[in-house]
C-alpha cells in the first residue's frame, strides 16, 4: 500500500517553534479548543466532527461578543476555525483527538493520538494541560525504512510520524548504486525439480543474501547520504526485513542506532500503523525514565526533596529548582499564585 499524503498529515508533530509560541502567547483572549475526532467509520460520513465544532464556535462567538471583543477581533480568532469546519479533506484525515489554537494572529491545529475530552477555554495564554505529555516529553526518534527499491527516514515521537523527505540524496534503485548487472543477477533461472526441463525463478529473498556485497555498497552510501541530517541526540530504530537490517548495520556510522528492529511488511503499513509499530518497540525504553523518576519521588516524598504541595512546587518553579514534573491526567486547579507572598488563591472555575 502506498501511503498518501492524506496518511502523511493526519498525525501532526508539534515543532519546537510551536512549542515556543503556544506556551509564550499572553494574548487576553487566546482560545483553546480540544475534541475527540473519529479516523473512520459512520461518523467521519457524516462529518460530526465538523459539526461539532460548528456548534462550539457558535458558543465560542456569544462568548467573545460578551467580553466586549470588536467584530474584527472576533474574526482574528474565529474566521481560520470557521474555514476549517468546511475542509472535507481535513476531517477525512484525522487522529483520536483535535486541538485547535487561536490568538490575536496566530492560529494552529494538532491532530494527534491523544482522546482529549470535548472543551473549550478563553484566557490569556493559551491552555496546556491535555497537551503536556505531548509538549514536556516528546521523545523524538529517527524511523529508517528499508526495502531495496525504497529507503524511506521519519522523525517520530509519542504523537506522530512525519516523512524527511530524502529522495535527492540516495540512489532511487539499487542497481544504480553497484551496476545495472544486479538486476539481472537478482532473478535466476533454475530448474523446478531434476529432469523436470520446466524452469522457475527465484528472486528477493535468495539473490538478496548472495548479493550481500552489492547490498552493502549501496547502503554505505545510505550511511554516507543520511549522516549530515540526523541529529546525534536522537536514536534511530531500523525498520526492515531481519536480513537487510543485519547488512546495514555492517555499513551503519550512526552512533545511535538502536539494537532493536522493527520487523514489518513497509509496503502494506499506513503511516500510523508504522508508528504504533514503532512506539511498541520503542515504549519500554521511552517509560524506562519516568519509572525511574517517580521511584525516585517515593524514596524523596517527605524529605524535603520532594512533594505534592501546590504552593511548594509553584514556589520551587519560580527558583528553578524543579527537576521532574508529575501531572496526573485530568487534573486541573484553577487559580493564582502571587509570586511576592508565595501564596496560592484557588477558585472553582475560570473567571473567563
Amino acid at each position: 500500500m502506498i501511503i498518501s499524503p492524506e496518511q502523511l498529515s493526519s498525525r501532526d508533530l508539534i515543532q519546537e517553534e510551536d512549542r515556543q509560541k503556544l506556551l509564550d502567547c499572553n494574548d487576553p483572549h487566546s482560545l483553546s479548543i480540544f475534541l475527540p475526532t473519529h479516523v473512520h467509520g459512520e461518523e467521519v460520513l457524516q462529518k460530526q466532527d465538523a459539526k461539532f465544532l460548528d456548534s462550539e464556535l457558535r458558543k465560542i462567538r456569544n462568548k467573545l461578543e460578551s467580553l466586549s471583543l470588536d467584530t474584527s477581533q472576533i474574526e482574528d480568532r474565529l474566521g481560520p476555525i470557521a474555514d476549517l469546519v468546511r475542509d472535507g479533506a481535513f476531517w477525512r484525515n484525522q487522529s483520536d483527538g483535535l486541538a485547535i489554537f487561536s490568538s490575536n494572529g496566530w492560529f494552529r491545529t494538532f491532530r494527534l493520538p491523544v482522546s482529549f475530552a470535548p472543551r473549550y477555554y478563553i484566557g490569556t495564554g493559551f491552555y496546556l494541560v491535555p497537551l503536556v505529555g505531548e509538549l514536556m516529553e516528546a521523545n523524538p526518534f529517527y524511523l529508517l525504512s528499508l526495502e531495496l527499491e525504497n529507503i524511506r527516514l521519519f522523525r517520530g515521537s509519542r504523537s506522530g510520524m512525519e516523512e524527511i523527505p530524502i529522495e535527492d540524496r540516495i540512489p532511487d534503485r539499487l542497481e544504480d548504486r553497484v551496476g545495472y548487472d544486479y538486476e539481472q543477477k537478482s532473478l535466476q533461472a533454475r530448474s523446478q525439480s531434476p529432469g523436470s526441463g520446466k524452469s522457475g525463478y527465484h528472486g528477493h529473498a535468495e539473490s538478496d543474501w548472495d548479493r550481500k556485497d552489492e547490498i552493502l555498497r549501496y547502503f554505505q552510501s545510505v550511511d554516507k547520504a543520511l549522516e549530515p541530517i540526523l541529529a546525534p541526540k536522537y536514536p534511530m530504530l531500523i525498520a526492515s526485513q531481519e536480513y537487510l537490517a543485519a547488512i546495514y548495520r555492517g555499513a551503519n556510522s550512526f552512533g545511535n542506532t538502536l539494537e532493536e528492529t522493527l520487523i514489518a511488511n513497509l509496503s502494506e503499513a499506513t503511516l500510523p500503523e508504522l508508528h504504533e509499530k514503532a512506539l511498541d518497540v520503542l515504549r519500554p525504553r521511552l517509560e524506562a525514565k519516568g519509572k525511574e523518576k517517580w521511584a525516585a519521588f517515593l524514596q524523596f516524598h517527605g524529605t524535603g526533596k520532594a512533594t505534592a504541595q501546590m504552593d511548594e512546587i509553584l514556589k520551587a518553579a519560580l527558583e528553578g529548582r524543579i527537576d521532574t514534573l508529575f501531572i496526573a491526567p485530568g487534573a486541573e486547579l484553577w487559580g493564582t499564585f502571587d509570586d511576592q507572598n508565595l501564596e496560592v488563591h484557588t477558585v472553582d472555575k475560570p473567571s473567563s
